[in-house]
């Protein structure tokens, strides 16, 4: 551990062991297990993509199971919290963790490098809550009829069932911000086309990733669109700050 990385309060991966020692390991439902405490999203489809791009490589037993030592469980919590925490893309923590096996100094704080940028975590689906328009309105602190106009302009869409999810929220909250600076459902509407068109290309670079042969596809796929779809908001909210008057 670099005493950088100390000192900027980040998860830390275990030292590796001595030569020789034999440590204990555990399977991958084990480790699933262990971290679904913290990090109640993690998958094994998760754990095996983060294996098939190099950030972590588990021992295998002679009939072919993966096995985890704790390094490997630490090395996925370090990866899993920076993610979370700091927002980092997997290529950067990445990195990093080979920056640490070999002895490198690790920057002082990551979470400095991204400061003021969308990152790639932002566009990680919210766990699935189906809420009522009702629902909706309360959380938002709107009228039902305000959530009737932006469904009318398709700014929000309920799904076939007639409800929402956790992100309509936002949206209805950020709209009606909005609202009080003049911006009507005119210009909402014109911002949502806008979105589709930015939300098309993102799945033209990912989506064809999904379609892999390899049991990891789909993870690559969404690891893609998010780090591209940060790509693309972050290019967006630099070119309006250029049109600005200075």
């Amino acid at each position: 551990m670099s005493a950088n990385a100390a000192a900027a309060g980040q998860p830390q991966p275990e030292s590796r062991p001595a030569t020789g020692r034999v440590l204990p390991t555990s399977s991958i439902g084990d480790v699933l297990k262990q971290l679904q405490a913290d990090f109640p999203d993690v998958s094994v489809s998760k754990i095996r993509f983060l294996e098939a791009e190099g950030l972590v490589t588990p021992q295998r037993s002679k009939s072919g199971y993966r096995r985890f030592s704790p390094e490997d469980i630490s090395r996925l919590r370090y990866i899993l919290a920076n993610q979370r925490d700091s927002f980092l893309p997997l290529k950067v923590i990445k990195e990093q963790l080979e920056a640490m096996d070999s002895g490198k100094v690790t920057p002082v704080d990551a979470r400095r490098s991204v400061a003021g940028t969308v990152t790639p975590e932002q566009f990680r689906q919210a766990t699935v809550r189906r809420l009522t328009r009702a629902d909706v309105a309360s959380r938002a602190g709107v009228e039902d009829s305000f959530i009737a106009s932006l469904v009318k302009i398709s700014l929000i869409t309920p799904d076939a069932a007639g409800f929402f999810s956790v992100d309509d929220v936002d949206i209805v909250r950020i709209a009606a911000k909005m609202g009080e600076h003049g911006i009507d459902n005119r210009h909402l509407k014109t911002l949502a086309t806008q979105a589709q068109r930015q939300a098309d290309l993102v799945n033209q670079v990912a989506g064809p990733v999904a379609h892999g042969r390899d049991e990891n596809a789909r993870e690559r796929s969404a690891e893609l669109s998010r780090e591209v779809s940060a790509l693309v908001v972050s290019l967006h909210a630099a070119l309006i700050k250029g049109k600005l008057p200075r």
